[in-house]
């Protein structure tokens, strides 16, 4: 009987310090993802793969596109990408490899006239873009191959200076910020019909001082609250507007400064952009070549962290889908920045500097399967 109880002992006494250790938690494997960057110089489509440990890149493919590149749009599904072309003006698709991120071309589609901006609807079945020179919004339906069929559905006359086109989430509405006449436009999207109907009222002012307007370029939804931030291009700013998920109707109220009090130099703004989980906002300085970074509490309102120097020009950048890299692209410079970002400050670390074909001027990043 003793003997027994002294050899009981032991296991008993593994099994009580097993008891103590922590669960095993399952390891979720990295998302892999890929960069796409679109070039004038060259005519050019450059897909790089993200290390998702480092944030570094690793060119996979260096696609010569049939025409000048401008913007570039995703569809949700992940299965084609679109690319604005100029002189002439057409849209080419691209079908794309879900798994390595590699891209072939399709058929393009000339267009009236080359587009600012492009996106498209969360079916696949349209594309919405704004032209800057001549102040028009066209919606163009995509066919089943996902090539664009000639000729919009419509054509909507705004104002000079259209310069972004971004479908919401819920694809109900669609937003055309104006920076000249210093206006937002705004629409009602039909994704049965493609056609946008205004809403009532159509423009909403873009803010900024009398002899200074504002000049609102591009802009992003918050992912949880009901807002959208705006980045101003002739005044250097940023501003959060209340968005009416019912109406549809924009509200500002908040504008912020993206440059330092003592810079004089002339700087105008390009690009705007969120952190997934809604925490940090980034917009970039053309002239004081920086990313200007804010923090956002729960009800949205920005704080200013700092300025982040970048490559001369840069015009467009992206954040990487799990929020932990940025990649800026220099327009002056011919290379690709990349950062890290700090997920309890917001604040960046350069990682990597890219050479790139001349003119790098669209930058997106998806998730590979």
């Amino acid at each position: 009987m003793l003997r027994t109880v002294f050899h009981t002992l032991p296991c008993l006494l593994i099994l009580a310090m097993l008891a103590l250790l922590p669960a095993c938690k399952s390891v979720e494997p990295p998302t892999r993802q890929a960069l796409y960057l679109s070039c004038k110089g060259g005519k050019r489509l450059l897909v790089y793969n993200i290390d998702p440990a480092t944030g570094q890149l690793k060119e996979t493919q260096r696609l010569e596109l049939p025409g000048e590149p401008g913007p570039i749009a995703l569809t949700d599904d992940g299965q084609h990408l679109y690319a604005a072309l100029r002189n002439p003006p057409r849209i080419v698709p691209l079908s794309r490899d879900t798994a390595t991120g590699q891209v072939a071309l399709l058929q393009p589609t000339p267009v009236p006239d080359f587009p600012t901006y492009l996106d498209i609807d969360a079916t696949g079945g349209f594309a919405i873009t704004a032209s800057y020179g001549p102040g028009t919004v066209r919606t163009f339906a995509i066919n089943d191959d996902a090539t664009i069929q000639e000729g919009p559905v419509q054509t909507t006359k705004t104002d000079r200076t259209a310069h972004a086109s971004l479908i919401d989430p819920s694809n109900r509405f669609v937003y055309i910020p104006h920076t000249t006449p210093n206006a937002i436009y705004q629409f009602r999207f039909d994704d049965k019909t493609g056609k946008l109907v205004p809403l009532q009222p159509i423009v909403v002012k873009g803010g900024g001082k009398p002899n200074q307007p504002a000049g609102p370029r591009h802009y992003t939804y918050h992912p949880t609250l009901d807002i959208v931030y705006v980045v101003n291009e002739l005044d250097s700013s940023v501003s959060a507007y209340q968005w009416d998920k019912q109406g549809g109707a924009l509200t500002r109220f908040q504008s912020l400064t993206t440059l330092p009090a003592n810079f004089t130099a002339r700087n105008t703004c390009a690009d705007i952009h969120l952190t997934p989980d809604g925490r940090f906002l980034y917009a970039s300085n053309r002239g004081h070549d920086s990313i200007a970074a804010y923090r956002l509490d729960e009800e949205g309102l920005m704080t200013f962290i700092d300025w982040f120097k970048t490559e001369p020009v840069p015009r467009e950048f992206a954040i990487d889908v799990k929020g932990q890299y940025l990649y800026s692209a220099g327009l002056r410079s011919h290379k690709l920045a990349a950062y890290a970002i700090d997920s309890n400050t917001g604040r960046l670390s350069r990682i990597g500097n890219y050479d790139t074909p001349e003119g790098p001027i669209w930058v997106e990043v998806v998730e590979l399967d």
